[in-house]
């Protein structure tokens, strides 16, 4: 045998070793010697699983692991969804790293997060008395789920959120934003400002009123 792998023996009393989801076929592996992957992540059921186990198996073949590896070293890259969609099959549901590769992408090709679309960050819009800061947070975080939108659509999907903060939207129609960095940058800097002049005119009403008498009832009343 090749020095660089080693074979599990089995005993034939017992059967082989390993999930009873798996033939005892699938269970004849090889295991490339110091087997081990390395920066892969655990298929947690938000990825696109196709795409997911395209990069798994070059990174198999990268560590010298054929299908009967993949196959085997499969339960340990799954997270919690992935281990009860597996443990719940039926006993030898796989007689081959195709058969599971294809059962797994069935199974979550429906449920996985799908990247957003241009609808979507245009359905976000500002709130009455909502602070700024928590619009742009909330446009920002969709506009990562959608990977190929244009800097000129997400701007004026940004402008056209803007129902309660009429400044900003005559600032940014007049002089507009040529990316979305520059759009953020201006819309946090008036939100900065925005936020520092409220602070202002509170402590102003502060100072008119009067003090009151018994202020030993505060944050931490019973």
């Amino acid at each position: 045998m090749h020095k660089n792998v080693r074979r599990i023996e089995y005993d034939a009393t017992h059967g082989p070793p390993g999930l009873r989801q798996f033939s005892s076929h699938l269970h004849q592996v090889i295991w490339p010697r110091n087997f081990k992957l390395k920066k892969l992540k655990k298929y947690d059921g938000k990825e696109n699983p196709e795409n997911w186990i395209t990069l798994y198996e070059i990174t198999v073949r990268s560590a010298a692991g054929d299908e009967h590896v993949m196959a085997n070293y499969f339960p340990v890259v799954l997270d919690k969804a992935g281990h009860q969609w597996l443990l719940n099959l039926p006993e030898d549901s796989f007689d081959s790293w195709e058969e599971l590769c294809q059962a797994f992408i069935d199974k979550f090709i429906a449920t996985y997060e799908q990247p957003g679309k241009k609808y979507d960050l245009e359905r976000i819009r500002d709130r009455k008395n909502e602070p700024l800061h928590d619009y742009i947070r909330c446009f920002s975080d969709m506009r990562l789920k959608i990977p190929k939108i244009s800097h000129d659509k997400a701007i004026s999907a940004f402008i056209k959120g803007l129902r309660f903060h009429e400044a900003l939207r005559s600032k940014l129609l007049c002089k507009r934003p040529t990316t979305v960095a520059e759009l953020l940058a201006t819309a946090k800097n008036y939100a900065d400002a925005d936020d520092a002049e409220k602070l202002i005119r509170e402590d102003v009403r502060g100072a008119d009123q009067p003090p009151r008498q018994d202020d030993s009832h505060g944050r931490f009343d019973n």
